[in-house]
């Protein structure tokens, strides 16, 4: 029998969610995971907002574990790590993140070639890029975390008077470390975000737009990138988007949703499956393809985000719908045959 966490953390302290999470994700991690264990997981997420935040953090930090190389000391308090990580008792959960936060600095400056390297002196830089269809992790040596989105690529300068990052493509979330000697921006997108120690996200491919930043916490100043524009600064939950036109909007959105690509999650609030196809196949992993009547079909609620397949049948399965292959390997989804509706 699955043992889960428990949703009831009121009569708890905070670290009883670090436990939770951590148990979630051994659990995803070990065999026979069902379709009941994962709704029971999306229910834990939408419980609070800082269930689904904690999960994200342990989650990037146990995918760069995973892909990251040591040796030595560094090497062996990685494993002790991975096993307090894996056990998700109480009071270890909270250590088992500070050591396998300490431990992927450590690897990644092992691991960076120079390119990672940072010190006080001259700047060096660094570019980063997420494989498509896999999300990625990245630690800077100043401390600030980084999600990449399949198939996004930054650009990295880190200095001693400025930490300067470029989106080159894709979307990625800064989780910036603070330092009020060195501000840090990110430019993309003909626009400049300056972070207030904070957490955001840079996005240039969303949906209808050009170019898009959501706050989750802290502070950011947006502007133009020409020289001497009007920058505007946005709050929690506030989002700008510029249109393809050029049009600049600020609205205020649930940004834990817009941001749940980090930790593999689709969240959807009514949008077509001909959107929710699109944002997946954005991610660059295999393709899926909507025909027909089958394209207005609205959705609501959290999908998984990583396995296009696995979320078609999911949908075909709900909503009587047909999947099949094309000749390119896409997954094709469509009116089942008999409904009266044309699959063109």
């Amino acid at each position: 029998m699955t043992q889960h966490p428990t949703n009831d953390l009121a009569a708890n302290d905070h670290g009883d969610v670090y436990d939770a999470a951590a148990t979630w994700h051994e659990r995803r991690a070990a065999r026979g995971w069902s379709a009941a264990d994962e709704d029971a997981f999306v229910a834990w997420l939408e419980a609070d907002p800082d269930y689904a935040r904690v999960y994200a953090d342990l989650a990037e930090v146990g995918e760069i574990v995973g892909t990251a190389g040591a040796d030595g000391a560094l090497a062996l308090e990685m494993a002790q790590a991975r096993r307090a990580f894996g056990r998700g008792r109480a009071g270890r959960a909270r250590r088992s993140l500070g050591l396998l936060a300490a431990g992927v600095a450590g690897a990644a400056i092992l691991l960076g070639a120079g390119g990672w390297l940072w010190t006080r002196g001259d700047a060096t830089t660094a570019t980063y890029a997420a494989a498509p269809g896999h999300r990625t992790a990245v630690v800077l040596a100043d401390g600030s975390r980084v999600a990449l989105d399949g198939g996004a690529e930054i650009r990295t300068r880190l200095g001693r008077r400025d930490r300067r990052i470029e989106l080159t493509r894709g979307r990625a979330f800064f989780d910036v470390a603070h330092d009020a000697d060195r501000p840090f921006e990110v430019t993309g997108g003909g626009h400049v975000v300056r972070a207030i120690g904070t957490a955001f996200e840079v996005d240039l491919a969303a949906a209808g737009a050009s170019y898009r930043v959501a706050l989750l916490q802290g502070r950011v100043r947006v502007r133009d990138a020409e020289i001497g524009a009007r920058a505007t600064e946005l709050s929690p939950g506030q989002m700008l988007m510029t249109d393809k036109a050029g049009a600049e909007r600020v609205s205020s959105v649930d940004v834990a949703a817009v941001t749940a690509w980090r930790a593999g999650r689709l969240v959807l609030r009514g949008e077509t499956l001909e959107a929710a196809a699109a944002e997946l196949n954005r991610r660059g992993g295999r393709r899926i393809r909507v025909q027909g009547a089958a394209r207005a079909l609205r959705l609501s609620g959290a999908y998984g985000g990583d396995d296009p397949q696995t979320f078609a049948r999911a949908i075909a399965a709900v909503h009587g719908l047909t999947v099949s292959q094309a000749s390119d390997g896409a997954i094709v989804l469509s009116p089942a045959r008999g409904s009266g509706a044309s699959a063109d």
